[in-house]
């Protein structure tokens, strides 16, 4: 087994509380755009709620500076305690009466995994982009670097609900790059991250390089206590 065979092992089971987990295997190879200059957006400050395909997940987006987002994933899922079933959620709201409905540990609900992301924004191609880096692993070298990005076309709806369009790297507009299996040089993102955001500069505008989109919903500050109580359930915040 590679490394990189056991690093995407890893991921993806340390990515089990995501919605998007069916398009892992399409994520960028390189970052997109470069977190140094970029700027974040207070209006995605704060928790939400994602849904994609009838599944959910919280997030939130935490600035880490002027530049970047700390993204921190948890589930609401029955505790190992839990007696009973919980009921199948049809809509961000049914989600986050959860945390209202059962207490927050063991014998109630809780989160079975987190997930920690860098995000920030770019504009490619005229489109407005969000790339999400996850953060916190590293291979059996020790190295740091990802071996994947998400990158999803942000479309913002108001200031409670935005959606984010999942780029699909084996549309035919990327077909002329060199992937990581094929590659043979040093180091594929130094030498292809410019190639790749060239190709997406061309395409970017083409609905057909999008996948199914994810529905970002703001937490309403009724639940802020509920979800904050569920993230220091499952996050050693050191207090």
């Amino acid at each position: 087994m590679t490394s990189r065979t056991r690093s995407m092992i890893g991921a993806l089971t340390m990515l089990a509380i995501l919605p998007i987990l069916a398009g892992l295997l399409a994520c960028m190879p390189v970052p997109i755009g470069d977190p140094e200059r970029s700027r974040i957006d207070p209006d995605f400050n704060g928790v939400w709620v994602m849904e994609e395909s009838g599944d959910f997940a919280l997030y939130s987006f935490e600035p880490f500076d002027k530049r970047t987002w700390l993204v921190t994933g948890a589930d609401i899922a029955a505790g190992p305690n839990f007696d009973g079933e919980l009921p199948e959620p049809e809509s961000a709201g049914d989600y986050l009466q959860m945390l209202e409905t059962y207490d927050i540990g063991d014998e109630g609900v809780t989160s079975p995994s987190t997930i920690a992301y860098k995000v920030w924004l770019a504009k490619i191609g005229g489109v407005r982009l969000m790339t999400w880096e996850p953060v916190g692993g590293f291979d059996d070298e020790g190295n740091f670097t990802p071996e994947y990005w998400m990158v999803f076309k942000l479309v913002k709806a108001n200031a409670d609900q935005f959606e984010l369009h999942m780029v699909d790297i084996e549309h035919e507009g990327f077909e002329q790059l060199i992937l990581p299996e094929d590659y043979e040089g040093d180091d594929y993102v130094r030498d292809m991250q410019r190639k790749w955001e060239r190709a997406l500069k061309r395409v970017a505008k083409n609905e057909d390089i999008y996948g199914t989109p994810s529905i970002m919903t703001r937490v309403p500050d009724a639940y802020l206590d509920e979800a904050s109580e569920l993230y220091q359930e499952v996050i050693d915040y050191g207090l």
